[in-house]
């Protein structure tokens, strides 16, 4: 590396000539701004703009040692035409959390087999162009794009994923991402998808029909934290292979419904919080699942307060009580509505005997034909930006006004009565951090609902 720094030099030559001068400074400014430059072979920086040049043939070792003094100035890295990237791009722009656009379109990437971490943790990146990368040789795909939170869209469109194996945390963290298109994507010969959309909170729909999972062994905590996700379609999913699925859906709160219906779970030893967190989910069709090798089923269904219909196949022959599936009033076979199977503690017990669906007593579920006089299917949207929340529910039939109550200082504390719709958003500027309980009433036929209203109140925290 050659740094073009000339304070020594001008120095020196003041002292040859016998003075030093402590008047008006001798350096002139295009001697300071040859000091704020660093230049090497594969790169050029220019410090008063933050700008990363990359060009020629880009050697690693040079990025990496750049980065470990300068990361942190970067604001912009762009690669001029005839640039090689390296063999191994693994974390070449890690923690580069100042910069905010990346312009890789005229980079050659041919070569490439590592991409693992390449812009992990790059926290400010808004703009980034891999329009051109070939991919066709990269195997590890691994928190590529970790941690890129400020990222709103990638376009993967150029990428050939057929030799990749590993794709875990690939998107890990990417909390600003609201869309992707992965249709393109051939994963035939990956085996680790494990947290790979975890906290991708802003993604509404994630289509992975197109994924080929025969051969992934683990998809742990794949999905795990994807809060605006309201339904998930996984029934073209191949899951022989598979050996972890801990957490996979664990904190989706507002999913409703998911197709697990093609799910071969033979093989699968650990599903601890697998469905964690689901507090919106209301039926389970877990009839093709085989729990005959699983290790660990703890916590499988904590939280998961709404689920009143559960399918079991032959294959899944006891559901244990540390699986924290909430007993209520208990739970039925739909063959024998009189008798409950679950024992009387606060999680059920349930010992399966063949194929058989379940239903929890006491809930809005139970009997489908009971029309309600009080909302449910309650979902929330948060707003980061405005620090407000958007309420939403299901219309209530002969429902002529909804009303919103917050739980404050001990007190139920009415907020307004006159909503004609079925949304609500609440004043912006809210405290983030704050946590409040919060119920959706409805005045069916001249009466307010309160007592269920406040039975299914959601809370919510102010981001």
């Amino acid at each position: 590396m050659q740094v073009k720094k000339v304070l020594a030099v001008v120095m020196s030559l003041c002292m040859a000539a016998g003075t030093v001068s402590y008047g008006a400074p001798f350096i002139s400014q295009n001697m300071i701004a040859q000091a704020a430059s660093v230049e090497a072979d594969c790169y050029s920086f220019d410090e008063s703009t933050g700008v990363l040049t990359l060009k020629g043939e880009v050697q690693r070792d040079a990025i990496k040692e750049f980065g470990y003094d300068l990361s942190e100035k970067v604001r912009s890295v762009v690669a001029e035409k005839g640039t090689i990237l390296p063999q191994n791009c693994s974390t070449l722009f890690y923690y580069y959390t100042n910069c905010t656009s990346i312009d890789l379109s005229k980079a050659d990437t041919g070569n490439v087999t590592n991409m693992n971490s390449m812009f992990s943790e790059c926290s400010a990146l808004k703009k980034l162009d891999i329009s051109s990368f070939d991919t066709s040789k990269v195997t590890n795909m691994e928190d590529m794009f970790y941690g890129c939170s400020n990222l709103s869209s990638i376009n993967l469109s150029s990428f050939d994923t057929s030799n990749v194996t590993n794709m875990s945390a690939m998107f890990y963290g990417c909390t600003g991402l609201t869309s992707i298109d992965l249709r393109n994507f051939d994963t035939g010969k990956v085996t680790k998808m494990s947290g790979m959309f975890l906290n991708c909170r802003k993604l509404t729909s994630i289509d992975v029909s197109s994924f080929d999972t025969g051969s992934v062994t683990n998809m742990g905590s794949m999905f795990y934290g994807c809060t605006g996700l309201t339904r998930l379609d996984l029934s073209r999913f191949n899951t022989a292979n598979v050996v972890y699925m801990y957490s996979m859906f664990n904190g989706c709160y507002n999913l409703t419904k998911i197709d697990l219906s093609g799910f071969d779970t033979h093989n699968v030893e650990e599903m601890y919080t697998l469905f964690a967190g689901c507090t919106s989910l209301t039926s389970l069709d877990l009839s093709s699942f085989d729990t005959s090798s699983a290790i660990y089923m703890n916590d499988m269904f904590t939280l998961c307060e709404k689920l009143s219909t559960l399918t079991l196949g032959k294959n899944f022959k006891k559901l244990p009580e540390n699986s924290y599936l909430p007993n209520g009033d208990g739970w039925v076979n739909v063959n024998a509505p009189k008798t409950v199977v679950s024992g009387d503690g606060k999680y059920a017990v349930i010992e399966n005997n063949g194929k058989n669906t379940y239903k929890r007593l006491g809930t809005e579920n139970e009997n489908p034909e009971n029309t309600n006089t009080y909302p449910t299917n309650i979902k929330v949207e948060y707003s980061e930006q405005y620090h407000q929340v958007r309420f939403s529910w299901n219309k209530v039939e002969n429902a002529d006004r909804y009303g919103i109550a917050v739980y404050l200082a001990g007190k139920w504390r009415i907020q307004t009565q006159n909503i004609t719709g079925t949304v609500y958003t609440s004043p912006k500027n809210l405290t983030p951090g704050k946590t409040y309980k919060v119920a959706v009433a409805a005045r069916v036929n001249g009466s307010w609902d309160t007592a269920n209203a406040i039975k299914n109140a959601v809370t919510v925290t102010i981001k």
